[in-house]
């Protein structure tokens, strides 16, 4: 980041802020279309950090321009999920088999083979999606946008901006937990919030390490374990719900099913163990929030 001798502005910051998450997404690309191992996770990740920098300090941008990159990142983060759920579906459902000792080939064929045979053509649309003129325009848009990197009154001092921003994102979370109705999408919504508190935290300590350290990674700490439990969460009640599904299938194809239910009840046991981490995060999130200047 550009500096000066006296303390940074947010120009500067934000500056440098989304041009390294704009240079993250590009650069993670190659390896995501190339199919390179954890490609398509790392670069979705990235893209993920780009749409919640843009949401979290929208207020200090262009809004309505920030909006336009967003929503357009926003369909291409659907689709980089596409096939890394596919991934993960398999990749869950194997570890899972071999810890329940399951090794029915009918089984393994619709919970994991299946998913392995279908991970190549996801891809391959992937790809197709990466060339389209769609996505062309989104780059276009991400360019634009992040070059003169417009930012509201840009010389005030970066350090009461990015206070206010960070303990909005806090907020934020503190709403989606009061909105809490023991439902699968109340979670999810509290994920979402964790995670861009995350991402905001991240990108400060990463261009600006000298404004407030032990709030920002603490709240980094906080949104990072929110963020991880409840992905662990959603990630488990979905694939019990296709486990289930998959059960059924196989019980009128005649094939045995009583090993679906098995591994749907471990999925659903490994969900709700998951969730007893989530208050102790919120606690140390609010805790350091409250620190903030």
């Amino acid at each position: 980041m550009r500096r000066s001798r006296e303390s940074p502005t947010v120009g500067d910051v934000l500056g440098e802020i989304l041009r390294r998450a704009a240079a993250e997404v590009e650069q993670s690309a190659a390896a995501a279309l190339a199919d390179e191992p954890d490609g398509v996770h790392q670069h979705r990740v990235r893209v993920r950090r780009l749409r919640s920098v843009l949401g979290g300090f929208r207020e200090a941008l262009d809004a309505r321009a920030a909006e336009r990159v967003r929503v357009a990142y926003a369909e291409w983060g659907r689709e980089l999920g596409v096939v890394r759920d596919i991934e993960v579906r398999a990749d869950v459902a194997e570890q899972l088999l071999e810890r329940a000792e399951i090794d029915d080939p009918a089984v393994v064929h619709r919970l994991v083979q299946s998913q392995r045979e279908a991970y190549p053509a996801a891809h391959e649309r992937l790809v197709e999606l990466a060339r389209s003129p769609r996505a062309e325009e989104r780059a276009r848009l991400l360019r634009e946008f992040v070059d003169p990197a417009v930012v509201v009154e840009p010389d005030r001092p970066a350090a009461a901006v990015l206070a206010s921003v960070l303990a909005k994102q806090a907020r934020r979370v503190e709403k989606a937990e009061g909105r809490l109705d023991g439902s699968d999408e109340a979670y999810h919504e509290l994920r979402k919030a964790a995670r861009r508190t995350r991402y905001v935290a991240e990108a400060i300590a990463d261009v600006a390490p000298d404004l407030f350290p032990p709030q920002v990674e603490a709240i980094t700490d906080a949104g990072e374990d929110l963020h991880d439990v409840l992905g662990a969460h959603r990630d488990a009640m979905l694939l019990a719900r296709r486990v289930s599904h998959e059960g059924a299938l196989a019980g009128r194809a005649g094939e045995p099913s009583d090993a679906y239910e098995t591994i749907a009840d471990l999925l659903r046991d490994e969900a709700e163990e998951r969730l007893k981490e989530v208050s102790p995060a919120l606690k140390l999130l609010k805790a350091a929030a409250s620190r903030l200047p």
